[in-house]
């Protein structure tokens, strides 16, 4: 028997909407959390530059230098902002990054669930497979493969029952009244029909 190949998604938009909707909250709120912080932070060095500037102009041996180290205070702070712009950044699209990544592995299962359902509805149990190792829903879908397992072996002793069924039928259809045998034989073509449905579904 050949061996099955690990199953490798290459698409990792595969529920754009609820993909896009969930990674735009999580960056959202990631965003608003480090500019907050990112605000105090850039508040509380203003606010020592602004200190360390006053002692310096209290002081007579330094005041010359004011316009110099206010200049260099300056810049000091720009830097920090330039520094505080590159953080906010780096951190939206890392969580650009995780975001997707994370709601891949649920949109995944998710995705293959459904088409699942889909090939249910149109009178056919699917052949399953295994979700990746990162996956997640795997109790779930694990589960939910159970369940079609179970549904395969019901319809599985249906096909069986049903069959003994219509060899009685045929068994007794000659030995049935003349104007009897009609119904007989429609109900043994109805009857073979299920079973080939059913063949089918689980084939």
């Amino acid at each position: 028997m050949e061996e099955r190949k690990p199953f490798r998604r290459k698409q990792f938009l595969i529920n754009r909407a609820f993909q896009i909707k969930y990674t735009v909250i999580i960056a959202v709120i990631g965003i608003i959390i480090a500019i907050l912080w990112g605000t105090l932070f850039y508040k509380a060095s203003r606010d020592n530059s602004q200190q360390m500037l006053m002692l310096v102009q209290m002081d007579p041996n330094l005041s010359s230098m004011t316009d110099i180290i206010k200049e260099k205070l300056a810049a000091e702070d720009n830097k920090i902002m330039l520094y505080l712009i590159a953080f906010v950044i780096a951190i939206f699209l890392s969580l650009v990054i995780w975001g997707i990544l994370i709601t891949h592995r649920i949109a995944g299962p998710i995705f293959i669930i459904s088409k699942y359902v889909d090939s249910i509805t149109y009178g056919k149990i699917p052949e399953t497979r295994p979700l990746r190792k990162k996956d997640e829903l795997k109790e779930f879908f694990e589960k939910f493969n159970k369940m079609l397992e179970s549904l395969k072996e019901r319809e599985n002793i249906d096909i069986v029952v049903l069959n003994d069924v219509l060899k009685n039928l045929e068994g007794i259809k000659d030995s049935i009244p003349i104007d009897k045998r009609p119904e007989i034989e429609k109900g043994i073509s109805e009857l073979s029909k299920v079973i080939e449905r059913k063949k089918e579904f689980i084939k």
